[in-house]
């Protein structure tokens, strides 16, 4: 099975609870190692799928946020941490982030807020199936907020405002810190 569908299903059992994971369990099984890209994707859809009929788009994202907290490189925190030491501000930060195209490279200030936007999807799995559940940007979403609470050193809440999986041009995402 893929590091990726470990993750969810680890975080399903952690967030959704042990019941609603062994249920998933029962009717997907364990995907077999080595499963193709596109396989890998079309558990992860079902999965999905079966978790917003049944325990709705809030448990959803409680499962897919702490995915995005592994998806995230040390490395690309470490360099985030450097450039946020050598800025004076948090609008010269983004400004580094961005020369470095790191979260997207359009990272800018909306009224007190961060606002990150991708003028593309940069999840893999999401190319490898068609109609993803719009649930899955929640990954995007954790992914922001490991990154931010991280070089803030502070609990940090991002909104999902909108997705290219949703028909958007893009992926907006709202970072409160």
């Amino acid at each position: 099975m893929s590091s990726k569908c470990e993750r969810i299903l680890d975080s399903i059992r952690l967030n959704a609870g042990e019941d609603i994971y062994k249920k998933i369990m029962e009717v997907y099984g364990e995907l077999p190692l080595k499963s193709s890209p596109t396989k890998q994707a079309k558990y992860v859809k079902s999965i999905l799928n079966e978790l917003e009929n049944n325990v709705g788009e809030i448990i959803v994202e409680k499962v897919m946020k702490p995915c995005g907290h592994l998806c995230i490189s040390n490395r690309t925190i470490k360099e985030a941490k450097k450039l946020f030491e050598r800025a004076e501000n948090v609008e010269k930060f983004l400004d580094l982030m961005n020369e470095k195209h790191i979260g997207g490279g359009e990272l800018h200030m909306d009224s007190g807020n961060i606002i990150g936007i991708y003028n593309k999807c940069y999840c893999g799995m999401t190319k490898n199936v068609e109609d993803m559940p719009v649930s899955y940007c929640n990954c995007s979403a954790g992914w922001f907020e490991k990154l931010f609470s991280s070089v803030f050193n502070k609990t940090v809440n991002v909104t999902k405002l909108h997705t290219i999986l949703e028909g958007a041009d893009n992926c907006v995402f709202k970072i409160e810190f």
